[in-house]
C-alpha cells in the first residue's frame, strides 16, 4: 500500500506537475495577424512580434512577456484614433521589449503600469501628447535606451508636454537617448532612483531634467539620481534642475546655452533649490542667459568644474545653501558677465564683472564683492531672535586663504567664538533666553590675514521657533480639524501652517477660523468655504503645503479683510485684464477675479521680490496690469508706523538648509512706498524670519 502510494505521487509529478516545454515563436505582423493588437492577444510569454513596415493606426495593450520588433525602418504605430489613450500601454507584466518603431500621436506614446524590467529601445518616439514615456504605478527596472524622443505637445489645457517621467521606478536607466523640444521638460523624476548617462536634451522648454519627489503621492519620498556624462544644449529655465531634499550626482556633463524663460528670468545652467543634496563635478557649463550655477537652498558639494560666459554670475550663491568643497575643488569661474561668484548672505551682494577663477585670483585684480581683499574683512549683520543653536561657517574657493571667523554677541566687543584656518572655518553656539533678553543683532566676521584676495563663502544658520499643532490652536485660536478618512495634521505640517500664520500682520490672520485636513484628491489641493474656513487636501511638498495655505487664506482676506470699495477695484483690475497671461501669475489666475486675487496674493507672499521684477519687465513692454496687481498688493499688508509713518510688508518663503536639516522659513521686511505706491527695497536686506 505505502508503495502504491509514493509510485502514484511519482506518476502525478510525472503527468501534472512538470509544465510542457514552450518554445518562444515569433509572429509576424501583417503576415499571420492583420494588426499588431491582434497578434499580442495571441501570442505566449516569450514571443516575438515581428512588424513590417506600414503605418498601424492603433492602440495597443500588452499584459505579457513579448517582445514588439520592427522588421525595418518605416513601422508606424499611430494612437491618434484615441484622443485619451497611450499608443502603447504595458500594464501588470514584466520583461517587455519594445523596440525599432516609430510610435506616435497618442496622449503618451508609451505608458507603463505595475511592470517590471520592461525595455524601450532604439524607437522614435514623436509627436504624442502629455509624455513621449511615462512610467508609472510601482513599475520598477525600467530601461529607456538609444530612442530619439520628439516633440512631446501638451494636452488639452496645455497640461504639461514632457520626454520622459519617471514616476516611482527605483532602478531606471536612461542611456544614449536624444529627447528634443518637449513642450515642458525632456526629463521629469517623480520619486523615481535612476541613472542617467550620456543622453542628449535640447530645446526643451521648461527644463533639460528636473528632478523632484512625486509632490501627491510621495511627498516625503525623494528623488536620487546619477547624472553623468549627458549634453544639454539649449534647454529653457535651467539645464539640470533638483529640489525638495532629491539627491543627485552630477558629474562630468556639457551643458550649453540654456535660455531664459519669456520672462527673462532663470536661464541657469544647474539650479538647486528647496534642500536638494547635490555633488557636483567635472561639468562644464557655457553661455548660460542666466547663472552657470544658481544655489538656491540645498547641501551641495562642489567639486572642479569649469563655468564661462554666463550672462549672469559664474556661480550665485543664496543664504539657503551649505556648501562643502571636494577635494581642492578647482573651480574655473572665468568671463562670467555678472562676476564668477555672486550672492549672498545677506551684505554680500552680487559682483561687478570679473575674470576671476580660483586658480588666479591676485592682488589688485577687479574683484565681486563677494571677495575678501588681503588685510580686509566681512562684517555680515546677524538676527537672532529665539534661543536655540547658531551655526557659522566660512569656505574659501581660494586655495591656500587664511582667514580669521568670529562670532559676536548683542553688544559684545570681544567675539563668543573665534576660529581660524585650516578651512573649512565652522562655530556652533547655543544661545540662551537671557542673550535674547540683551537684543538680537549679532555679527559674524571674516578676517582675511593672507597676502592674496580670497573668494568666500559664509553660511550662517539661525535658531527659528518651530510652532506645533497646539499653538496654532492656542497662540490664534484657529480650529485645527480632519475628516474621518484623512489623518490629523503632522506637526511637520502644523510647523508650516504656524509659520505662515505668525508672519501675517494680526488683521489678516484673524480671517482663519479653522484649517481641516482632507484625504488627497488629485483635481484640488484645497479650497476656501466661507467664514474663514480653510480644507486642504493630504500630503504636499512643504513649499507647496506653504503656497497652498497662503492661496486659500487669500480667499478669507478678500472675504472677510478687503472692503467692498477694495473689491471694486481688484475685479476692475481683472477685467482689465482680459485673458492675456503677461496680465496674471499664473494661467490659474485666469479663472475669475477670486482666484485670480488668491494666486497673487500667495505669489506676493511666496517671492515678492521676483514678482516684482517680472511686473517691472512687463510694464516696462507696454503691459503695466500686473504692476497694478503688485501695487494693490502691497497696499493690503499697508502697516501704520511711529509718528503715523506708513510702510508695506514684502515676503519671501524659502527652504533654508544646514549640515542637520532643512526648514521652510517665512521672510518679511517692513519697507517705504516711493511715490508710485511701490515698496522700496533696500540695499542691504535684513529678513525677520518665522
Amino acid at each position: 500500500m505505502r508503495k502504491f502510494w509514493l509510485t502514484a505521487v511519482a506518476l502525478t509529478l510525472l503527468v501534472v506537475g512538470v509544465a510542457p516545454l514552450v518554445f518562444a515563436k515569433t509572429i509576424e505582423v501583417p503576415k499571420d495577424y492583420q494588426t499588431i493588437q491582434a497578434a499580442i492577444n495571441a501570442a505566449q510569454a516569450g514571443d516575438v512580434i515581428l512588424i513590417a513596415p506600414g503605418t498601424y493606426k492603433e492602440n495597443l495593450t500588452i499584459r505579457k512577456s513579448i517582445e514588439l520588433r520592427g522588421a525595418d525602418a518605416g513601422v508606424i504605430v499611430d494612437g491618434s484614433r484615441s484622443r485619451s489613450a497611450p499608443t502603447i500601454l504595458i500594464q501588470r507584466t514584466r520583461d517587455v521589449v519594445i523596440q525599432n518603431l516609430e510610435i506616435t500621436g497618442g496622449r503618451r506614446g508609451i505608458q507603463i503600469e505595475r511592470s517590471r524590467d520592461v525595455i524601450i529601445k532604439n524607437n522614435l518616439i514623436q509627436k504624442n501628447r502629455r509624455q513621449g514615456i511615462l512610467v508609472t504605478d510601482n513599475s520598477q527596472g525600467t530601461q529607456i535606451i538609444e530612442n530619439r524622443i520628439l516633440d512631446t505637445a501638451p494636452d488639452e489645457g496645455n497640461v504639461l508636454g514632457n520626454g520622459i517621467i519617471l514616476n516611482g521606478d527605483k532602478n531606471a536607466l536612461v542611456l544614449k537617448n536624444f529627447i528634443v523640444r518637449s513642450a515642458w521638460s525632456g526629463l521629469r523624476l517623480l520619486s523615481a532612483v535612476a541613472r542617467i548617462e550620456e543622453n542628449t536634451f535640447e530645446e526643451n522648454q521648461y527644463y533639460g531634467i528636473e528632478i523632484w519627489p512625486n509632490w501627491v503621492d510621495s511627498p516625503d519620498v525623494p528623488s536620487r539620481a546619477t547624472v553623468l556624462s549627458n549634453t544639454l544644449k539649449n534647454n529653457v529655465r535651467a539645464g539640470i534642475f533638483i529640489t525638495e531634499e532629491s539627491v543627485a550626482e552630477i558629474w562630468s556633463n556639457t551643458i550649453l546655452d540654456t535660455q531664459a524663460n519669456s520672462d527673462k528670468q532663470h536661464g541657469h545652467g544647474i539650479w538647486v533649490a528647496d534642500g536638494a543634496q547635490v555633488s557636483l563635478a567635472e561639468n562644464t557649463i557655457t553661455n548660460s542667459q542666466g547663472h552657470g550655477l544658481f544655489f538656491e537652498a540645498g547641501r551641495v558639494s562642489l567639486g572642479a568644474n569649469t563655468v564661462m560666459l554666463s550672462a549672469g554670475c559664474g556661480m550665485q550663491l543664496e543664504d539657503g545653501v551649505w556648501l562643502t568643497l571636494i577635494g581642492s575643488a578647482q573651480l574655473d569661474l572665468s568671463e562670467n558677465a555678472q562676476g564668477s561668484a555672486c550672492g549672498t548672505p545677506r551684505a554680500l551682494q552680487g559682483g561687478a564683472p570679473s575674470s576671476l577663477t580660483t586658480a588666479t585670483l591676485e592682488p589688485g585684480e577687479p574683484v565681486s564683492s563677494f571677495v575678501i581683499r588681503a588685510g580686509e574683512r566681512a562684517v555680515l549683520p546677524v538676527r537672532v531672535a529665539y534661543p536655540g543653536r547658531l551655526k557659522v561657517q566660512a569656505i574659501s574657493l581660494t586655495h591656500d586663504a587664511s582667514l580669521v571667523l568670529a562670532l559676536f554677541g548683542p553688544d559684545h566687543e570681544t567675539p563668543i567664538a573665534q576660529a581660524r584656518s585650516p578651512l573649512p572655518l565652522s562655530l556652533t553656539v547655543e544661545v540662551p533666553e537671557e542673550t535674547i533678553a540683551l537684543g538680537t543683532r549679532w555679527q559674524v566676521v571674516i578676517e582675511n590675514r593672507g597676502e592674496s584676495n580670497a573668494l568666500v563663502n559664509a553660511q550662517i544658520s539661525v535658531p527659528v521657533r518651530q510652532g506645533s499643532c497646539k499653538d496654532i490652536t492656542d497662540e490664534f485660536g484657529i480650529l485645527l480639524d480632519n475628516v474621518d478618512d484623512a489623518p490629523p495634521f503632522s506637526e511637520a505640517q502644523c510647523a508650516i501652517l504656524y509659520s505662515s500664520l505668525r508672519a501675517m500682520p494680526t488683521e489678516i490672520r484673524r480671517t482663519v477660523t479653522s484649517i481641516t485636513n482632507n484625504p488627497p484628491d488629485e483635481r484640488v489641493a484645497g479650497t476656501y468655504v466661507g467664514n474663514g474656513q480653510i480644507n486642504l487636501f493630504g500630503p504636499m511638498l512643504r513649499r507647496t503645503l506653504s503656497f497652498v495655505f497662503i492661496h486659500e487664506m487669500g480667499h478669507a482676506v478678500q472675504d472677510l479683510f478687503m472692503t467692498s470699495s477694495q473689491n471694486a477695484r481688484w475685479r476692475e483690475l481683472f477685467r482689465r485684464s482680459g485673458k492675456d497671461l503677461d496680465n496674471f501669475v499664473s494661467d490659474y489666475a485666469r479663472t475669475n477675479d477670486h482666484e485670480d486675487f488668491a494666486e497673487t496674493f500667495a505669489t506676493y507672499v511666496d517671492d515678492a521680490l521676483g514678482l516684482f521684477k517680472i511686473a517691472r519687465e512687463r510694464a516696462a513692454r507696454g503691459k503695466p496690469i500686473l504692476l497694478e496687481k503688485v501695487k494693490f498688493m502691497a497696499e493690503v499688508f499697508k502697516q501704520l508706523g511711529p509718528g503715523d509713518s506708513i510702510s508695506t510688508l514684502v515676503y519671501q518663503v524659502r527652504l533654508k538648509t544646514d549640515d542637520e536639516r532643512t526648514r521652510l522659513l517665512i521672510r518679511r521686511i517692513s519697507v517705504s512706498f516711493d511715490s508710485e505706491g511701490l515698496p522700496v527695497l533696500p540695499t542691504l536686506i535684513e529678513w525677520e524670519e518665522f
